[in-house]
């Protein structure tokens, strides 16, 4: 009920009236009471100023004055302001102000009034007294005929309380008395519209959507008989819009649950439809397009431009678009409804900066591992080819040809080997071997076994394990491939007389590895390269030490594979120092 507006316009129409009807009895009672209490204090005024007139007609007829004090001591008991006033306006006496200070009050509206009849009346603002003022004037004449005027002011204070106070009273009473009468207003306004106001809004629910809502149709008149319609109505619109619906929400989902982004548009590029994974290749927000047109969207140009000429002539469009970092493929078709009309257009975002990637990375994967693979076969090749070539070739040269091929052939099975391990680590769908560790026996076996190498190397091989027992869940292969790979590295690089420590310490919930070398060091543009694949500092001492420039990769698959991670900090000339953190058994 509250938004019939049948029912506010009677409403409204009560409360116009009685409002302007309280305002003219309230302006007329109030005016009338006002004039009523002045007409009182004016006649209580003009009878104390008669009772004081032949007090003071002595004193018009001297040029002296009198003093606040003296007026005070002839008029006692009178709380008004009295003023004597001589025929030429001088003042001669008053209770309030220094008569010789004061303006001459020839030409007061009280006093000019008084010669006009038996007495003035004028009320004001007193700049003396800093309020308004109601004056009374009467004539008074001395025994030589002169006429002078004697005045007594009242401030109008208590009168404006008064009146103050019977406009709140009259406030109130109308307050009351209009909430009262728009109750009842109310009431009978109800049970009127009521029954017209239920059914427009029923009637509006059911066109906006809500078909289960049913009108009574109890009633026997017209209104019984709309009700039956519209029910009707209702009920045959539920039925077509639930298909409707049901197809929408299919759509919907299909086109949400899609990672390709789909855009819909009109005949005039506006967008019908958008789904989150559009919004988010576009860094858009949803505010920002709906319902707007496509050429002025902020986004990609040939995006816009495939739109564009997709609609305009009408062809399907594919174009490959690079935006906010990514490779994105746009595909615009026509769509078209049952008739063959042009309706519009769909345009398919797909991105493909990883599937780019991954092919970059493919491709040069393939590269580097032929290339690496191709050295030491055409060496081998090389050197058999020679000694076929050459049956009555020395002893001597055959023998350092046979150890060429056999250290070229250690190395060709390395590389193979990392590559196997490269590719089990980085296999997401391989069998996993995991069980608890203890890092601090793996890291003794691991100093075992390269405390050789390393004495072989003149370099002075350390073990500093500050836990007794630290545990991981993980596989106990890949991880002492991990840290044999950064010892083995370690060495190389550190040349006879150097030191390699390898550490070993908690830090928080993570297990921390550390292998420190005084070696060559890194420098800063090659730190991020070199974990990539076949990536070396030094390419002519990995080779000839037998480096396959797979290690470090493969020790970052491995700490990848135990939700760890693995960084270098290192300075040329200085040495190098990898860290790899592992979560600990209980993280994990």
């Amino acid at each position: 009920m509250l938004k019939s507006r049948f029912l506010w316009q009677v409403w409204a129409i009560l409360g116009v009236t009685l409002v302007i009807s309280t305002l003219l009895f309230s302006f007329f009672i109030a005016d009338q009471v006002e004039r009523d209490a002045l007409a009182r204090i004016e006649s209580n005024m003009l009878e104390q100023a008669l009772a004081l007139t032949p007090g003071v007609v002595p004193y018009l007829d001297g040029d002296s004055t009198l003093t606040p004090d003296e007026v005070f001591a002839l008029t006692p008991g009178i709380t008004a302001r009295i003023t004597l006033i001589a025929a030429d306006g001088r003042v001669i006496a008053d209770n309030r102000e220094n008569p010789e200070v004061m303006d001459n009050h020839a030409a007061r509206p009280e006093v000019l009034a008084t010669r006009q009849g038996n007495f003035g009346v004028s009320q004001r603002f007193s700049n003396t007294l800093g309020q308004n003022m109601l004056y009374l004037s009467v004539p008074v004449e001395d025994p030589a005929g002169n006429t002078g005027y004697l005045r007594l002011a009242l401030p109008v204070t208590a009168i404006e309380e008064q009146m103050n106070a019977l406009r709140t009273r009259i406030a109130t009473a109308a307050v009351v008395i209009g909430v009262l009468f728009l109750l009842i207003g109310y009431f009978l306004a109800y049970r009127v519209t009521n029954p017209i106001t239920n059914m427009t809004e029923i009637a509006r629910n059911v066109a906006t959507g809500e078909y289960d809502l049913r009108l009574p149709d109890d009633r026997e008149d017209e209104i019984g008989q709309l009700a039956v319609v519209i029910n009707e109505l209702a009920r045959g619109a539920q039925g077509r819009i639930d298909e409707l619906t049901e197809s929408r929400n299919e759509l919907e989902a299909v086109l949400a649950g899609l990672t390709e982004g789909v855009i819909a548009f009109d005949n005039n590029q506006r967008i019908i439809h958008i789904n989150d994974a559009a919004l988010k290749m576009l860094g858009l927000e949803h505010a920002q397009v709906a319902n707007s047109n496509f050429a002025e969207v902020h986004t990609a140009r040939e995006i816009r431009q495939a739109v564009e000429t997709c609609i305009s002539e009408e062809s399907n469009m594919i174009a490959t678009v690079g935006y906010g970092g990514r490779s994105l493929e746009c595909s615009v078709v026509i769509t078209r409804d049952i008739q063959n009309t042009n309706t519009g257009a769909l345009m398919v975002l797909e991105d493909i900066t990883e599937r780019r990637h991954l092919e970059q990375v493919r491709s040069d994967f393939v590269a580097n591992a032929s290339h690496e693979l191709k050295t030491p076969i055409s060496a081998v090749r090389g050197l058999i080819e020679t000694i076929i070539d050459d049956p009555n070739m020395p002893q001597e040269t055959f023998t350092r040809f046979v150890e060429r091929i056999r250290v070229q052939t250690i190395r060709l099975d390395n590389i193979v080997q990392d590559l196997l391990q490269l590719s089990r680590f980085d296999s997401d769908e391989r069998e996993k071997s995991v069980t608890s560790i203890d890092l601090t026996g793996l890291l003794r076996q691991v100093y075992q076994a390269k405390m050789y190498d390393a004495t072989d190397a003149g370099v002075d091989l350390q073990l500093d394990l500050q836990v007794d027992t630290l545990r991981v869940i993980g596989e106990a292969e890949g991880l002492n491939q991990m840290v044999t790979n950064l010892v083995d590295n370690a060495i190389k690089y550190s040349g006879e007389g150097g030191e390699v420590k390898i550490r070993l310490f908690k830090a928080g919930a993570m297990a921390r590895i550390e292998v420190e070398d005084n070696g060559i060091g890194i420098s800063t543009d090659e730190r991020e390269r070199i974990f990539e694949r076949f990536y070396r500092v030094d390419r002519a001492r990995s080779r000839e030490q037998g480096g396959t420039g797979l290690g470090l990769a493969i020790v970052k698959h491995i700490a990848q594979s135990h939700n760890g991670s693995v960084k270098v900090d290192s300075q040329l000339g200085k040495g190098s120092t990898f860290a790899v953190r592992i979560p600990l058994a209980e993280a994990a």
